[in-house]
């Protein structure tokens, strides 16, 4: 080492140790760099598996969920359906009722109306309210389709006299 000192000035050694120093210092920049190149190149295929990964664990988890409201859809389509069934097997009790209901009114009226005819035929008067009455149930009987053998009867009924035979 001795010969080192005396084979080189201060100045030299000075300036070996500084272009030593900047030599490491560069080394150790260049190394720095390489590692963050790497680094940055690492995180950027670890981050797009990573979105990958996540991507393809929403896409099994959204995967589920719509066959579970698949599943939830079907279950209510069937309870709609039997709901459906259910209204339509008690609306068509209902208009039959409501059916077998008019038709029993109209047999009624009709009952009621002949009924009058005879009564006041054989009479040979009819008074205004038992008339207005007979209209109103008439047309009750027309708007319930029935037939034209009770307009005949109203017919008759309305040429009757509205006044009774001894105020005359």
């Amino acid at each position: 080492m001795m010969d080192f000192f005396t084979q080189y000035t201060l100045n030299q050694i000075i300036l070996y140790t500084i272009m030593l120093g900047i030599a490491i210092k560069a080394g150790i920049e260049f190394f720095d760099w390489c590692k963050e190149k790497y680094e940055k190149k690492f995180n950027k295929d670890h981050i797009a598996l990573n979105k990958q990964s996540d991507l393809e664990k929403y896409y099994v988890i959204c995967q589920k969920q719509y066959e579970e409201s698949n599943a939830h859809y079907q279950k209510l389509e069937e309870k709609i359906d039997d709901f459906s069934n259910t209204v339509k097997d008690k609306v068509n009790k209902i208009e039959a009722q409501l059916t077998q209901l008019t038709e029993s009114d109209m047999h009624d009226i009709k009952g009621w109306i002949v009924e009058k005819h005879h009564v006041l035929v054989k009479k040979g008067w009819v008074d205004d309210f038992t008339m207005d009455t007979l209209e109103r149930r008439f047309s009750d009987y027309v708007a319930e389709d029935g037939n034209s053998y009770i307009a005949g009867l109203m017919s008759e009924l309305r040429a009757l006299p509205h006044v009774s035979p001894e105020e005359e």
